[in-house]
């Protein structure tokens, strides 16, 4: 009997699946120093997740506009988000680093913005040399009902116990159903990664579990309700707080529509 995390969404409404709409975010295009072409704008929100980076003491990580500290924009330290950044619709390098740093540290280079986008960027801690990397989410709502929300969740726990987890229901009233709905949702990737899940605005039950038994899906953690805001995108990020392996201190995170993040699991 090995242990095993499961990992649970409750879905109190219907969950639909449809394909994702093709305005977000690409990588191509030229770097450098001065982005090209566009016209009209776009929106990018950065949003730190990665606990201890670049220390435990001090987690503020400066970001980068192709090459160069944008230090307009301050620091943005763990647990945090810059909201939405207006930038004129062109092709970019964008990345984080050390504070007063000549470069970046990690770098997406050649997204392009095209008039309207508007992305939301998720640093998440790795075990990798480099401890960062990035989600890249779209918030654009295209395709959506009235009265929907879209909801992402994404896998930034590095624990080797919580690779893979699974996703599982609820019933109605929020108790477990241990129905799995996504096994072996891996570290560093997305739900779901190539549509979009749109729901009912109402309330989405999101729990926390680490089971030894492989064929229980019950949480024990949770449910934690969590608002399906109408009109918008919702992301909800897994994270583990203590970056020692094989000890547990897993977080939840919500951010809705870029602007408003909440700790919704707390160790």
């Amino acid at each position: 009997m090995t242990q095993k995390a499961s990992f649970w969404a409750g879905l109190v409404l219907t969950l639909g699946l449809a394909s994702l709409g093709c305005d977000s975010s690409s990588t191509g295009g030229t770097g450098g120093t001065g982005g090209s072409g566009g016209m009209g704008m776009a929106n990018v929100t950065a949003v730190h997740l990665a606990p201890e980076v670049p220390t435990a003491e001090d987690t503020a990580v400066a970001l980068f506009v192709n090459g160069a500290e944008a230090t307009d924009l301050g620091t943005l330290s763990y647990g945090n988000t810059t909201g939405r950044i207006p930038l004129p619709a062109a092709t970019y390098d964008i990345g984080i680093g050390l504070p007063g740093g000549e470069a970046p540290l990690l770098q997406l280079d050649g997204v392009e913005l095209n008039e309207g986008d508007d992305l939301t960027v998720v640093a998440y801690r790795t075990n990798d040399a480099l401890p960062v990397n990035v989600f890249v989410f779209s918030n654009s709502t295209g395709g959506l009902a009235a009265g929907s929300g879209r909801v992402f969740v994404a896998h930034g726990a590095n624990d080797s116990a919580l690779n893979p987890v699974n996703i599982s229901t609820s019933n109605a009233d929020g108790t477990a159903d241990c129905v799995t709905l996504i096994p072996e949702f891996a570290f560093a990737t997305i739900f779901p990664a190539d549509g979009v899940a749109d729901l009912e605005a109402g309330s989405l039950n999101v729990g926390f579990d680490v089971v030894l038994d492989d064929a229980d899906a019950c949480p024990q953690v949770g449910p934690v309700p969590v608002p399906v805001t109408a009109d918008v995108v919702s992301i909800l990020v897994a994270v583990d707080e203590n970056t020692v392996d094989g000890e547990l201190s897993p977080e939840l995170w919500g951010i809705v529509d870029a602007d408003t993040l909440v700790r919704l699991i707390n160790p």
